[in-house]
């Protein structure tokens, strides 16, 4: 479908990083886990773990799926803004490359999602 400017857009974005006092907004999706359908977004100091982040942040929001229980971080397949990427989870954000608005995604070997169907 096509759309029509009505005008130019002249005015600054309102998820600009200097509107987070100091924290960076992220998203981070479990792929083919969509009990959760689309990647969850975080507001977060960029000085927290990757691994604090997991377990304080994302854990609870995810740790309904049965599978969830099953993931060995330390065997994670990640990517972070579509490039394939090996972080340390014990670095901070910063540290690891994750910038404001920065895509995170991750698959865990061998779980595929409810009897491997992806959800």
């Amino acid at each position: 479908m096509a759309t029509i400017s009505i005008g130019e857009y002249n005015f600054p974005p309102a998820d600009r990083v200097e509107n987070y006092g100091g924290d960076i907004n992220i998203y981070c999706c479990w792929e083919h886990h969509l009990l959760i359908p689309c990647p969850a977004a975080y507001r977060l100091p960029p000085d927290i773990s990757l691994r604090d982040f997991l377990e304080q942040m994302f854990r609870p929001d995810h740790n309904h799926h049965p599978e969830y229980a099953k993931i060995d971080y330390s065997t994670l397949g990640w990517t972070l803004d579509g490039q394939p990427w090996s972080p340390v989870l014990d670095k901070s954000l910063r540290e690891n490359g994750v910038t404001h608005m920065s895509y995170l995604s991750f698959r865990a070997p061998g779980l595929d999602g409810l009897n491997g169907d992806g959800v």
